[in-house]
């Protein structure tokens, strides 16, 4: 028997109709190769809070070391979600897998925080990063290259709360309008968005690379001058400021501080099986070395990017002031600088050539672009998933027949992320600060899905021994298991690292309370919709996570 007709005859036993429909009608349009590029894009190898929070919070670390580290352990995460994937080839990803293999009170709870609560707050970074990482140095790149005040003005527009907000409303509207088309539209528009990440990827790179530290501190010096005139040598005073500030930017390598790079390195490898929330919509979702490709792939090809990157980035611009500016620019607030030390910012005042200012920034701000329709398309499959299981109200079910994608839920968060949340994101002063704990909550979130991938042969035995997946072993012990427990611990280190240092920006009782109390009340929604469905539907709610949802 195959392992399609395996899931069949499992989700297909007589009893009562536990799930909202036969068939979930989505369609598979997402190739593994897509799936893969997609999730390169979830994490982000060209955004710059890797290098800046590692410099400012862990100084003396050697930052492309400690992010392979964190490769290292990556690759079993991509091998868990591998495992889990082509076991249980659904829509639903984390939500899936730890509903079936844990439990719906762990699954629900801990996912609806991460994904429909908090990702609100990624709708609103996703526009960030669009406008002030990507348009932002576009138009200033360009301005300063060919001397024009307008579009340097314009670049300046897009890093103020208004022009933020509005690129997020406006980046937000094009991404639902587009995904209510189906998602066989977003397959094809993807392909531009990657394949100009990898072109700004290597200009960046080949920038960094022959550009002399000397030669960048003249470079950047005369940029500044440009924008802000009378800064004279601005690159040195960042470092004196910090240092009279009382900050010590070290560049004596600390092992000790190389190990601290790890959790700021998994907040963005952490996120290897991103693609798993709309596996109903990948094709040959149930291979298993198709989804090794996916996951594992996709996390590893991100490490070397980050790494390499990182290794270019600091070759140039200097250990000693990255990690001054970031702790003055990006962690402290205490120092404006003219130019923040963003990859995209930095790598206009490298050249005076347009086209290759454009080539260095097109893909950060396609990658933004990119961000925005993950986050959308995770929260609406997350809902579509949770709404089959009768957790959710039937209204976030509601699918477009022809194009076999999902049409209510993405309105809604849409209205409630890019437009809402993101305005309070970008005019509320202090708002910030209560949304900190969102790290923490994504690694309480792998945490869990590491021990569902650590019991996923005892769980769903006979599914996973036919699964290509059950044939790796070590001595009689499946090898997901083995990582699993070990991906289990490493991300409990990391949670340690989050709560125990307040550089990293983690650790606010506020912001912790406020992750708890979103925890508690879907945990009161989940008690209260179990006993609606029993009581009033008349079907046992635990007999559904019993179950495969249907495909």
């Amino acid at each position: 028997m195959s392992d399609k007709e395996v899931i069949k005859s499992v989700s297909s036993e007589k009893g009562p109709k536990l799930f909202i429909r036969e068939s979930s009608g989505l369609i598979r349009e997402m190739t593994p190769y897509s799936a893969f590029a997609y999730n390169i894009m979830s994490m982000e190898p060209i955004a710059p809070w890797v290098y800046l929070l590692s410099a400012a919070a862990f100084p003396g670390s050697n930052i492309p070391l400690g992010i392979l580290l964190t490769c290292a352990f990556v690759t079993l995460s991509g091998f868990i979600y591998a495992s889990l994937g082509s076991v249980m080839p659904r829509t639903g990803g984390d939500y899936l897998f730890q509903s079936r293999v844990l439990s719906p009170w762990i699954g629900f709870p801990v996912v609806a925080t991460m994904v429909i609560f908090w990702l609100l707050q990624w709708s609103a970074i996703a526009g960030w990063f669009t406008a002030v990482l990507g348009l932002a140095p576009l138009f200033t790149g360009v301005g300063l290259s060919i001397n024009d005040p307008l579009l340097i003005n314009i670049g300046t527009w897009f890093t103020t709360p208004l022009g933020i907000w509005i690129t997020t409303v406006v980046g937000g509207g094009i991404a639902i309008f587009t995904l209510t088309k189906g998602l066989r539209l977003f397959v094809k528009m993807q392909w531009p968005m990657w394949y100009g990440l990898v072109i700004s990827f290597i200009t960046l790179t080949i920038l960094f690379l022959i550009t002399p530290h000397p030669k960048f501190i003249t470079l950047y010096n005369q940029a500044v001058n440009k924008i802000s005139p009378n800064s004279g040598d601005f690159y040195n005073y960042v470092i004196n400021y910090e240092q009279k500030m009382g900050f010590n930017p070290n560049i004596t390598f600390s092992m000790i501080a190389t190990l601290g790079v790890m959790p700021i390195a998994l907040t963005s490898l952490g996120w290897t099986g991103w693609a798993q929330y709309q596996a109903g919509e990948i094709k040959q979702a149930m291979n298993f070395k198709k989804q090794l490709f996916i996951n594992l792939g996709a996390g590893v090809t991100t490490a070397f990017m980050m790494a390499i990157l990182g290794f270019a980035l600091i070759r140039a611009v200097g250990y000693k002031w990255l990690a001054a500016a970031a702790w003055g620019n990006y962690v402290t607030g205490n120092l404006s600088m003219p130019i923040p030390p963003w990859f995209s910012n930095l790598a206009m005042v490298l050249t005076a050539n347009p086209i290759l200012i454009f080539l260095a920034t097109i893909g950060i701000l396609l990658n933004g672009f990119q961000t925005i329709y993950n986050v959308y398309i995770g929260q609406t499959r997350m809902a579509f998933a949770s709404a089959m299981d009768r957790i959710l109200p039937e209204w976030f079910f509601k699918i477009n027949e022809k194009t076999g994608t999902p049409i209510n839920a993405p309105l809604l968060f849409y209205i409630a992320g890019g437009i809402i949340y993101s305005y309070i994101y970008n005019f509320v002063p202090g708002w910030i600060t209560y949304t900190l704990a969102v790290t923490a909550v994504s690694t309480v979130m792998f945490f869990f899905t590491s021990i569902a991938g650590a019991l996923l042969p005892y769980r769903f035995k006979e599914l996973y021994e036919r699964s290509e997946a059950g044939k790796y072993k070590v001595f009689g012990i499946p090898v997901v298991t083995i990582g699993g427990i070990i991906y289990a611990f490493f991300v409990a280190w990391m949670l340690y690292y989050y709560l125990a240092y307040p550089t990293l920006g983690v650790a606010y009782l506020p912001s912790e309370l406020l992750m708890v109390a979103v925890f508690a009340g879907f945990v009161g929604y989940f008690a209260i919709r179990r006993w609606y469905v029993r009581n009033k539907l008349g079907i046992p709610m635990e007999m559904i996570f019993k179950e495969i949802p249907p495909d």
